[in-house]
């Protein structure tokens, strides 16, 4: 929805009003549905779909009468133009609205917490979304010296309820950081079970 909107912006169609602000900010920091459901009602599902379809991102995320959808390399992707600064993030105040915004939304006991478990100073810019037993994170993940991953975790099933998957959401970061980032990355066996 961000990218849309930003693109919206770029080509004059939308613009920084107080309750777009408003809404906007919820959207991200507190996960609120309303702002995107209005933008979904404004634009229309078949408009924003092919908008990201155009993007080379999932194609069917919003439809009509049903849940958003996407998947974990749409959102890969959609991550790596946000933290390049590319397509629909060219807008530097925009870009840094939304990264701001991501660093201090409100459920980070998924990818946050794993990344500063693994490395203490990690800092992540995330995106959550849940409903039902789904619960999924994807962000940009910055090490204390600089050096930044991509990470997109999609769970759903397992008993799991609500926000219960965030918990297993911060094991596999802290697990895929230590192997790929730690201080034994590619030298040693690392018994992660523990």
């Amino acid at each position: 929805m961000a990218a849309y909107l930003f693109n919206q912006r770029q080509n004059g169609d939308f613009s920084w009003t107080a309750e777009n602000i408003d809404g906007f900010d919820r959207m991200i920091v507190n996960s609120d549905n309303d702002f995107s459901e209005n933008q979904i009602n404004l634009y229309g599902a078949d408009t924003l779909s092919a908008f990201m379809e155009k993007q080379g991102w999932y194609s069917s995320v919003f439809q009509t009468g049903q849940a958003t959808q996407t998947t974990s390399y749409s959102l890969q992707l959609l991550l790596k133009d946000l933290a390049k600064g590319t397509g629909p993030f060219k807008n530097k105040s925009d870009r840094t609205k939304l990264l701001n915004l991501m660093g201090k939304q409100n459920y980070r006991t998924g990818i946050p917490v794993g990344a500063a478990e693994a490395d203490a100073g990690t800092t992540v810019q995330d995106k959550v979304g849940f409903l039902d037993d789904v619960n999924n994170d994807a962000g940009i993940v910055t090490l204390p010296n600089g050096q930044r991953y991509i990470l997109v975790i999609m769970t759903n099933g397992h008993k799991q309820s609500n926000l219960s998957g965030f918990p297993r959401i911060a094991t596999i970061t802290k697990n895929i950081q230590k192997i790929v980032y730690g201080a034994d990355a590619g030298t040693k066996v690392i018994d992660y079970s523990k």
